[in-house]
């Protein structure tokens, strides 16, 4: 009879041990669980600087300083950052050129070139949060303008230099198409950031090739005259601007 009380005994301190042990494991299970789902909003959520900031402005300050009495050129952008994980983009390029070229005949030619395009770009972010890689479309209008003059009388002063020309010949070309790209974007919680990106499209309206070939782009950037043709490129990497 002893020994029968004795199993029973047992067996039920073993159910009650194995009981506890199953509540302790659920509840390791749950704190896990909940463990993980914290870490993931803490990840989300601390890594997000433009909390509170909507707009953005950004600069090449590189360019700025890299004027010469025959090249200027500047560039910059605006950004609208109302949208999570979505970045609305207007990057803005100016570029101008004076050059000197000798005509087959001997004949002098003096003139300038001049480009100016400006982009709406939609950029997703592939994370939680407005920061880091992104994936972009973009519209973008192209204004090309060259003008030369003729090596000649008394008809046109240009330059420093008191040379006169006679006759003058300019095109100006407007321009639209479409590209896709990829980058990285910074940013800090005190507002600045900075970004790295590649863009490549396609001009499906206006001709091409009307900047001068032969003289050196500004800087050694790409943009100036392999964005003259029916395709167009855009390496950029030293602009650097503030969210507000």
């Amino acid at each position: 009879m002893k020994k029968s009380i004795s199993l029973v005994l047992f067996f039920l301190i073993a159910c009650m041990i194995h009981a506890e042990d199953s509540k302790i494991d659920t509840l390791l299970d749950i704190s896990k669980k909940t463990g993980k789902q914290v870490n993931e909003l803490y990840e989300q959520y601390r890594n997000d600087p433009l909390a509170g900031k909507t707009w953005g402005a950004e600069f090449n300050l590189v360019r700025l300083i890299g004027q010469t009495d025959k090249s200027s050129t500047f560039s910059g952008g605006f950004s609208y950052f109302g949208k999570p994980m979505m970045e609305v983009y207007f990057p803005y390029y100016y570029y101008s050129h004076k050059f000197s070229l000798e005509g087959n005949g001997g004949e002098k030619h003096r003139g300038y070139d001049q480009m100016f395009y400006a982009d709406a770009r939609i950029r997703m972010f592939t994370g939680n949060t407005s920061n880091g890689f992104f994936m972009s479309g973009l519209v973008r209008y192209a204004s090309v303008y060259n003008t030369y003059y003729l090596k000649g009388i008394d008809d046109y002063w240009i330059f420093d230099d008191n040379q006169y020309f006679s006759g003058m010949e300019n095109h100006r070309e407007n321009k639209l198409g479409v590209g896709f790209g990829i980058g990285w974007r910074s940013f800090s919680y005190k507002g600045f950031y900075w970004a790295f990106s590649m863009s490549v499209g396609r001009y499906f309206v206006g001709d091409k090739n009307i900047l001068h070939d032969g003289h050196p782009t500004s800087m050694l950037f790409i943009e100036e005259v392999t964005n003259d043709g029916d395709m167009f490129y855009d390496l950029e990497f030293l602009k650097f601007g503030y969210a507000f």
